[in-house]
């Protein structure tokens, strides 16, 4: 989900403890109380990208000459790493960077884990800006794509290629299962910090602090709100494919998630945004001396809830379901793979009709 939906259904979910939104109406002062289950509903991604991802060791860097990438050298430097991670049987991370040419200018490139054909293929695109808009043209003329077959098999679980171009790039963390390598894009995001076990932890300063400033008998509450928060993010992230470390530190590893739609999804984003403001509404309402909305929970959960949303669904379904779209970089290095693989086909072709006329002769 996006911080906004974070955000949203930590304020949304806040609303629901009668005790937090009567305070919220009755103060203009003590109104925030709300907002903390917001700002908790963030802190797991805000930990995870502005510390998280600068503590991560590596054990490899994959840093090529951005004047003249070799992506046959970059694909086996990440090959030769999942080797290692087989071998050993440690948990071996690899690091990318983008390749700036300029202020504002960027060479792209893309990764692919071919777990069919147990490949590491990386293939350098174009020339592109920050704005990520590519220079038609640029691609290198040669040398453009590189291969390394890998001695172990690969689990991959991304399920798409990863486009490398500005600001930064992402890093992977191989680990053996069995016979395999599992491939774990970004192995720092959600793991220590998507933990009920943390935000239970980090809750309990909120709960200290307000009980100084409110007294022992209101602190309770806002370290309650605090703690719903963070734990609707982790329990919102679980819906998606990543998952997290649910009870680090006891348990490190990261919990799949049911995979039942991505992150970027803005239809499923939206739904949650609009579940979460309408039933915001309906609690400061419900909970107020005066209650502005006078339909009732079911009423309001029909006409407010269960019609929009299905109709909207519907229109999507019916006009705007498109599939996820691919990303121009994943689309070019598509052309460049399957014109490397014509080349083959020809290069095929003229080494079988070589032999058929020296046979001839």
């Amino acid at each position: 989900m996006k911080g906004l939906t974070h955000f949203l259904s930590g304020v949304s979910l806040a609303s629901f403890i009668p005790a937090a939104c009567k305070l919220a109406n009755s103060e203009v002062s003590s109104s925030y109380i709300l907002v903390l289950g917001g700002l908790y509903g963030i802190m797991p991604d805000t930990l995870d990208f502005k510390i998280g991802q600068f503590i991560s060791r590596v054990d490899h860097d994959v840093d090529a000459d951005p004047n003249n990438p070799n992506p046959q050298k970059m694909a086996e430097q990440i090959g030769r790493a999942m080797e290692e991670a087989y071998e050993t049987g440690r948990y071996i991370k690899v690091q990318l960077y983008p390749l700036r040419l300029g202020v504002d200018l960027w060479r792209q490139y893309v990764l692919k884990f071919d777990s069919a054909n147990n490949e590491i293929v990386v293939v350098i695109n174009e020339i592109v800006t920050t704005s990520q808009i590519a220079y038609l043209g640029t691609e290198p003329k040669s040398n453009r794509v590189g291969r390394y077959r890998i001695k172990c098999k690969m689990i991959e679980t991304h399920g798409k290629p990863s486009v490398v171009d500005i600001m930064s790039g992402p890093q992977f963390g191989f680990k053996r299962i069995g016979d395999r390598v599992e491939v774990g894009f970004l192995p720092w995001h959600r793991t220590w910090s998507h933990s009920f076990v943390l935000g239970f932890m980090l809750s309990i300063p909120v709960w200290l602090i307000a009980s100084w400033l409110t007294g022992w008998g209101m602190g309770w509450l806002y370290g309650l709100v605090a703690f719903l928060g963070f734990a609707i993010h982790i329990t919102e992230d679980l819906t998606g494919h990543m998952g997290g470390s649910l009870l680090w530190p006891f348990q490190k590893d990261r919990t799949n998630g049911l995979c039942l739609f991505k992150a970027s999804n803005p239809h499923a984003n939206f739904a949650v945004d609009y579940l979460a403001v309408t039933l915001l509404l309906y609690n400061l309402s419900r909970f107020a001396p005066q209650p502005a909305i006078k339909l009732g929970p079911l009423g309001y959960a029909l006409y407010v809830l269960v019609i929009p949303l299905t109709v909207y669904f519907a229109i999507v379904k019916l006009f705007g379901e498109k599939g996820e779209e691919k990303k121009g970089g994943e689309i070019s290095a598509e052309k460049a793979l399957a014109r490397e693989e014509d080349t083959k086909v020809e290069e095929l072709m003229y080494e079988a009709a070589d032999t058929v006329t020296g046979d001839l002769q």
